[in-house]
């Protein structure tokens, strides 16, 4: 199928990279409230994301109360969590995450490219203490030893290891590191988004390297725009659809709701050429093959 017309629905899609209050940011959508638009427009279901704790038990509230959609929780080892922790990150693991992630707004790159752990787009609701960034390698440039443990449990439990807002230098390090490790699914957060934008060359030698590549659409939207529309396109048919992964990274305030801002990424998309085929990929099939899901056929 070479085009859709007007998507109208998400059936089968899956948002790997979604959040939802409560947080230390200011939300568009409660938990419930995202569980809830998810199920109108017919999502299968979502990753929800945190930046300051596990998401875990909050998607496990929402699975008990939403059981036609698929719910997943997940960490982020910022230093809100103990950093690089592989005891936190064991345990949420334990309790069903289905991501690990890198820091986010304790990575180094982060509270060096924002001047701290907020967004200029984004500033949060409450006073962060000051952080001292955290990078994956020492002051001498070696690998931390704490990221061996946390990659080590991700290969034994077969859950996914993401980047999070590691330099594209870290990031690199990271997905060789994580490959010898013996991870399986291996996650590049939104390489188009200023935190960490990284050249396509760079993206596709992560793809050959076997790590799949997060197709965000943040970095469209105005306040957050880092790409243009034709560039982006133009990543998905270098890469190929089979490493590329959909997502919104939506839950901020002033954007529409997720799900709906999902619909509007499906349909940008597909309007822009790229054959309707590959966007279930990037946004049914792979998220599934991530989350240990059954594909789902069509």
């Amino acid at each position: 199928m070479e085009k859709c017309d007007m998507l109208t629905n998400l059936n089968g899609f899956v948002d790997i990279h979604v959040h939802s209050a409560p947080s230390i940011f200011a939300r568009s959508v409660n938990d419930e409230e995202l569980a809830e638009e998810a199920e109108k427009f017919g999502m299968r279901g979502f990753v929800l994301k945190a930046h300051e704790e596990s998401t875990v038990s909050r998607a496990e509230l929402l699975r008990s109360r939403h059981p036609k959609l698929d719910v997943f929780g997940c960490i982020v080892l910022n230093w809100f969590v103990g950093g690089i922790n592989p005891y936190a990150a064991d345990l949420a693991i334990q309790q069903g995450a289905k991501i690990v992630w890198m820091p986010t707004g304790s990575a180094r790159q982060h509270i060096n490219y924002y001047g701290g752990s907020d967004y200029s787009a984004q500033p949060s609701q409450v006073q962060l203490r000051p952080q001292k960034g955290i990078s994956i390698l020492d002051e001498n440039g070696q690998v931390v030893p704490e990221l061996y443990d946390v990659l080590d449990l991700a290969a034994k439990s077969n859950v996914v290891a993401a980047s999070g807002h590691l330099s594209p230098e870290e990031t690199k390090i990271f997905v060789k590191l994580a490959k010898e490790r013996g991870v399986q699914k291996i996650l590049v957060a939104h390489p188009d988004l200023g935190i960490n934008q990284m050249p396509l060359d760079m993206q596709l030698e992560l793809v050959q390297l076997g790590a799949y590549v997060e197709k965000s659409y943040l970095p469209l939207m105005p306040s957050w725009k880092s790409v243009e529309h034709e560039e982006f396109v133009h990543s998905i048919e270098v890469l190929g659809s089979s490493r590329c992964v959909l997502q919104t990274d939506f839950g901020q305030a002033n954007h529409v709701k997720p799900a709906q801002g999902y619909l509007d990424f499906v349909n940008l998309l597909d309007k822009s050429g790229i054959a309707f085929d590959d966007i279930q990929k990037m946004g049914c099939d792979n998220p599934a093959d991530l989350l240990d899901l059954p594909r789902i056929s069509r």
